[in-house]
């Protein structure tokens, strides 16, 4: 995961990109936990709010 600061400089695409890429991670993490195969709860939410900082800042970008 990317911090705030590196998010801003991306472009629309590198951070559709990185959405994309972010959303398959928390759907494998979201599987495995329900599955059992994996214990990591906390890792669920750190995406899911990943995620919404990625489309911040992209919704930012398109403002501008």
């Amino acid at each position: 995961m990317l911090k705030l600061e590196e998010l801003t400089k991306m472009t629309a695409k590198e951070l559709t990109e990185e959405f994309d890429k972010a959303t398959r991670d928390w759907f494998k993490i979201k599987f495995e936990v329900s599955t059992g195969a994996s214990k990591a709860n906390n890792k669920i939410g750190e995406l899911k709010r990943y995620r919404a900082q990625i489309l911040t800042v992209k919704n930012q970008l398109v403002a501008e």
